[in-house]
């Protein structure tokens, strides 16, 4: 298959506006021409949409597009939201948000089934399960018009496992809704020789307690659906989000396997870029030769 677009991931929250175009500068001399429309400026795009001109003013300037979108997350944006006065704005800002990712020509719109629920609530899934499903069917109709994928991002909470996403995309058996594959997530559930269940951070402890439900073959199972990939790193203990090459995931292995994706259409990178972490330069040339093995 020919080589998929891959978009770039950055920490914008961190950025001021007048810097931005600087940051965008820097990525196009580093060789990268396709950015992720961020959740930070969705989620800034809800109350101010005096931005949005700006922000494509911008991206012009500078020859970058927009290529996928990290739609709206977190608590009370979740497609499982429990709190009945809540969900209807919930779906109203993703509606509103998926108009501004196909207006922007993103052809996937990556979203969480949820956390918050799961995990500090412990609300059980057959709860869960039911209200992303409502949700999913006030947002699939509008994404067939506007022909954009709704994507199901794996996580490493009962509410957001391989199962529950399969669950929900053959449920629906919509075009325009498939999986982010989130090679991280992935990582953390995956069992592996000497894997301790006591060296897991305080975010698997409050999602799974003493028994952690492992997942060995979460690409395999989710194949079919995944039209999308987050590509970082980690030590299978911690979502760390680090680039490619300095944690336990095999990268060879793993793009040979994606490579065989019926429906992969982009690539996204999600290493963290908080000041001082990494740089553009480091960023992209990591995934530039990462991207050769393709």
């Amino acid at each position: 298959m020919p080589t998929p677009t891959l978009s770039f991931y950055y920490s914008w929250q961190f950025v001021p506006d007048a810097m931005i175009p600087n940051i965008m500068a820097e990525f196009r001399e580093n060789g990268v021409r396709h950015l992720v429309f961020s959740h930070i400026w969705l989620q800034r795009l809800m109350t101010e949409p005096d931005f949005l001109p700006k922000l494509r003013q911008m991206t012009h300037d500078q020859d970058i597009t927009l290529a996928e979108c990290h739609g709206l997350w977190g608590r009370g944006k979740d497609l499982n939201c429990v709190d009945p006065d809540r969900r209807p704005a919930m779906i109203a800002d993703h509606l509103r948000a998926m108009r501004i990712a196909a207006d922007n020509n993103c052809k996937t719109y990556t979203v969480h089934l949820g956390a918050f629920e799961s995990v500090t609530a412990k609300t059980p899934n057959d709860i869960l399960r039911p209200l992303a499903i409502n949700t999913l069917e006030a947002l699939i109709p509008e994404a067939e018009k506007l022909d954009l994928i709704i994507a199901l991002e794996n996580s490493y909470e009962r509410s957001n496992t391989p199962d529950e996403v399969v669950f929900l995309i053959e449920y629906f058996q919509s075009k325009t809704l498939g999986c982010c594959f989130d090679v991280g997530h992935a990582n953390l559930m995956a069992p592996a020789p000497g894997k301790k269940r006591e060296k897991y951070f305080s975010e698997m402890d409050a999602a799974w307690g003493d028994v952690i439900e492992e997942y060995p073959n979460a690409l395999e199972r989710l194949a079919p659906h995944i039209v999308t990939v987050h590509m970082h790193d980690n030590n299978g203990y911690e979502d760390s989000h680090n680039l490619p090459g300095t944690g336990t995931v095999s990268w060879d292995v793993l793009i040979d396997k994606l490579k065989t994706l019926p429906r992969l259409l982009t690539l996204q990178t999600e290493t963290r870029t908080i000041p001082g972490a990494i740089t553009i330069k480091t960023l992209a040339g990591t995934f530039a030769r990462l991207m050769r093995r393709w």
